[in-house]
């Protein structure tokens, strides 16, 4: 498969495929995505792909227990090979990657692994058992409510998992605080992580690098979804003129365009789990598809163009786009609505980012001045209630 010329390989060599690998977790513990594992018409392929790059690895007297399984962060560095590599990588991210092997590949291609410091998950922890009351409230009132209809596991062992990692995440960003939605997004990420500490990392990577800064901010609450709605409609009305003309005849305002829970829980609000882990293998694993997830609305929107042409008002609208958008159920058809939003991707390219900065200071410009209006407003209001009552008050003596 790749140029380099290899001897036989040695009886040291561990040739079990390795979506058969035993975990490190006690099967008790485990999710049922992965302890109720069943086969993936993936895992042939990745295992081909991964066996022939550890073989490759042995060869060149890598070491292989520096937690790397596939060691990509090299590909740039071996030329015409590294290239092969990483597109072999490329094609199978984008078609799916194996339930068994998200932890490991979702740690080392998001660059989790890079950021991860011994003994801090549990640091964070035990300070943030004596944090803000406000905040456990919050965190105790949503974790029993988090994938509760599809997952016994939560109502059980997974519950105080999903709380020790929320609790430690608040503790390490006390500027940002918990914020609703974030309980989704980590209860996700626990289904194909059962190691919380590794589930603890990638939920602090996602939030520092993968959306834009302060997206999670109670001080700007809400302003960079607002934001991304605004600008997908932009998108909209180059990519889908017609769609777009339909959302002003309907009065769907562009900070509307799309359910707010789309962008705010990275789709974990949305989208059942398996179309959803798909989403996230590539927003998370290909370098430079952060805005994966705008090209994955416009492809859903694109997909659905026929149903929101048919919505009669702005109640059917919401009503559709909140609850009825129609996913793909094929495997087969679900992979080409991943490489329909992949193409789209790659014609938005990077301009997504500046835009995107763009609409967030253009957006909070214009909350702090609707905030203004409101104030004087409100001020006036009181200015004339106590004009009313001292010319009460003169009347009566």
């Amino acid at each position: 498969m790749f140029s380099a010329t290899h001897p036989k390989r040695t009886d040291s060599l561990n040739t079990r495929l390795p979506v058969e690998m035993e975990t490190r977790h006690d099967k008790d513990q485990l999710p049922p995505t992965l302890s109720h594992h069943t086969e993936d018409p993936q895992e042939a392929e990745w295992n081909k792909f991964i066996l022939k790059l550890v073989e490759t690895r042995q060869q060149n007297g890598e070491d292989l227990d520096g937690g790397e399984l596939i060691g990509a962060s090299a590909f740039g560095q071996e030329g015409s090979s590294g290239r092969q590599k990483t597109e072999t990588l490329t094609r199978l991210v984008v078609g799916g990657i194996p339930m068994k092997l998200r932890h490991p590949l979702w740690m080392e291609l998001s660059s989790t692994q890079a950021m991860m410091q011994p003994d801090t998950y549990e640091h964070f922890l035990k300070i943030g058992e004596d944090d803000d009351p406000a905040e456990m409230e919050a965190i105790l009132k949503d974790v029993p409510r988090t994938l509760t209809t599809k997952y016994d596991f939560y109502s059980g062992k997974g519950f105080q998992r999903l709380k020790d990692l929320l609790v430690a995440f608040v503790a390490k960003y006390p500027s940002l605080g918990y914020t609703q939605g974030l309980n989704t997004i980590a209860g996700y990420l626990l289904l194909a992580i059962p190691s919380e500490e590794d589930a603890f990392w990638v939920l602090c990577n996602v939030v520092e690098n993968f959306f834009p800064p302060d997206y999670f901010s109670r001080a700007d609450a809400m302003v960079s979804p607002l934001a991304d709605n605004t600008l997908l409609r932009q998108y909209v009305k180059e990519l889908m003129p017609q769609v777009q003309k339909h959302m002003d005849e309907l009065g769907i305002l562009p900070g509307h365009t799309v359910p707010m829970k789309w962008f705010f829980t990275a789709f974990s609000s949305a989208l059942p789990e398996t179309v959803l882990m798909r989403l996230w293998d590539i927003w998370l694993c290909i370098p430079n598809q952060k805005q994966y997830l705008f090209a994955f609305a416009l492809a859903l929107i694109a997909q659905n163009t026929a149903e929101i042409l048919e919505c009669e008002d702005s109640s059917s609208f919401f009503s559709y786009m909140d609850s009825k958008i129609k996913l793909p159920e094929d495997p087969e058809k679900l992979t080409e609505l991943m490489k329909q939003a992949w193409k789209i991707a790659k014609k938005l390219g990077d301009g997504v980012a500046v835009r995107r900065a763009d609409e967030v200071e253009s957006t909070k410009a214009g909350m702090n001045l609707e905030n203004r209006l409101r104030r004087r407003r409100t001020q006036s209001l009181e200015v004339l209630v106590d004009r009313d009552e001292e010319a009460g008050a003169g009347t009566s003596i």
